[in-house]
């Protein structure tokens, strides 16, 4: 008994690790593309009181959180802040306003070219032309 109770976990450890392989080499091919070079992007923010600013970019930034750490050092006035997760950066505060969803049921949306983005700020690309907003939101 104790032989096949072993050999039952040995075949499910075996389906678990070839699973994750799967997973990652599907990630890998699937896994947004960056591009490299110099870009021209928009980065808006609209607050809780539909407000919006604009900030202009140039950048070489491959992904959304690096242009943004630019606009943070450029003295545009921007800022952000947002905790390490598991799923990348969660951003908590834009220009010093709030939105942490398990507070206050709001968070920030973002949007990338008008639809809403797939992607958090770590993992977004950035491509010539795109403009990224984000939104305060309520969650309903």
């Amino acid at each position: 008994m104790e032989k096949k109770n072993n050999k039952g976990l040995i075949i499910g450890a075996i389906v678990l690790v070839l699973l994750v392989a799967v997973f990652a080499v599907v990630y890998k091919f699937n896994k947004p593309a960056t591009h490299a070079g110099s870009k021209e992007i928009v980065i808006e923010v609209k607050g809780s009181d539909g407000n919006a600013k604009e900030y202009e970019l140039s950048t070489d930034a491959e992904y959304l959180i690096q242009a943004m750490d630019e606009l943070v050092n450029d003295g545009s006035g921007f800022t952000y802040q947002g905790t390490d997760s598991d799923y990348g950066m969660m951003i908590e505060y834009i220009n010093d306003e709030r939105a942490i969803y398990a507070e206050d049921g709001a968070y920030w949306a973002l949007y990338v070219n008008g639809e809403y983005g797939m992607a958090g700020a770590s993992e977004q690309p950035v491509a010539d032309g795109d403009t990224f907003t984000w939104a305060y939101e309520l969650a309903q």
